[in-house]
């Protein structure tokens, strides 16, 4: 039996030889639990799973291993851990045969009763269904009802008192957050931005790559995850932004060597959770509460009220479909709602209205 061991943060963990690589070395995995009981639990399931191919694990493998050479490193990262962590210890013991609509509602309710975010049980069912499609078994599976969420724009007095702040201490850690600001840049981006990546003759920036934490394969390596550089996360994100005419002089005065990263003006990267915490140490000093993608709402929101064509934004933000910017970051404040009813004009004369 493998040793099961606790966790800094309250959950157990076990390690087990979950087969043999290429190269001839182990392959082990790794199991999660609130309790001892619910690791023991996941490993036996797990095992039978893993030695049994005939099962629905095999299955799933069988995916993962197709996928592997076409998507991202940390998409991929994603399916495995959902794999390895969900799945596997609910479907694995299954025949393809008897997966059905009834034992994936089950699962579903299992899920959320647990404590999962509705957004994360839908991710984990999406991924049950690509497999599922995969092996050409058609389920049409019921999506949990997703809560819509609050979406943080900064209102106009709060963002005149963050550029302000800004606007005393001029360097490439503050000027990040007024970047995005008046680009839309995404947190990743902005951490993987090179200055190679900013044309300052044609004023523009050129996004290729990303900054994101993924799981690290590295078996002997302390840390379990790393941050890489990676490309973004879909072919229109690479895009070419233009530079707004009052940001070019600051560009110029920080501007640095083309290898080096635009945040630390290194060849060193900053990551995003590090940059999230600079953020967020600026953001209480001037005594307001806004999360990092507040900067990327409000720039599309001022871009919409300053007459931006939803087809502009949405290049800019590097969108697939126009309707994504519009039911995800184009949110029209209640003074630009006035605004636009008061413009309406009619067609003749109103009567006078009798007292």
């Amino acid at each position: 039996m493998e040793k099961i061991y606790l966790r800094k943060d309250g959950r157990y963990s076990m390690k087990y030889k979950k087969g043999i690589k290429e190269d001839g070395s182990i392959k082990y995995g790794y199991i999660y639990g609130k309790t001892e009981k619910e690791v023991l639990k996941k490993y036996e399931t797990t095992k039978k799973a893993t030695i049994d191919k005939s099962l629905f694990s095999g299955d799933i493998y069988n995916w993962l291993k197709s996928v592997k050479i076409s998507c991202k490193k940390s998409s991929y990262s994603n399916y495995e851990y959902t794999a390895y962590a969900h799945l596997i210890p609910e479907f694995g013991t299954y025949k393809r045969k008897q997966i059905n609509k009834s034992l994936i509602n089950e699962f579903t309710e299992k899920m959320l009763n647990r404590g999962f975010a509705p957004k994360t049980v839908k991710d984990m069912l999406i991924i049950l269904q690509q497999i599922l499609k995969y092996h050409n078994i058609r389920i049409d599976i019921t999506m949990p009802k997703i809560p819509k969420k609050e979406i943080q724009i900064l209102t106009k007095e709060h963002q005149k008192r963050l550029e302000q702040k800004l606007k005393d201490t001029i360097n490439e850690d503050y000027f990040g957050i007024f970047l995005c600001l008046y680009t839309g840049l995404r947190i990743g981006e902005l951490c993987a931005l090179k200055w190679e990546n900013i044309d300052l003759k044609n004023n523009i920036i050129r996004i290729e790559k990303t900054l994101i934490r993924v799981k690290n394969y590295d078996q002997k390596a302390k840390q379990k995850t790393i941050v890489i550089l990676d490309e973004p996360k879909s072919v229109s994100s690479i895009r070419n932004i233009p530079i707004p005419n009052f940001i070019i002089p600051i560009l110029k005065k920080l501007q640095k060597e083309d290898n080096c990263f635009f945040l630390t003006g290194k060849t060193k990267f900053m990551e995003p959770r590090s940059y999230t915490n600079h953020y967020k140490t600026i953001m209480n000093s001037i005594n307001l509460n806004y999360n990092f993608h507040a900067l990327r709402h409000t720039f599309a929101t001022r871009c919409i009220e300053n007459g931006c064509d939803p087809k502009t934004l949405s290049e800019i933000l590097g969108h697939s479909d126009v309707k994504i910017t519009l039911d995800r970051y184009v949110h029209p404040s209640f003074d630009n709602k006035i605004k636009m009813m008061n413009n309406l004009i009619p067609m003749c004369h109103l009567s006078k209205i009798d007292s």
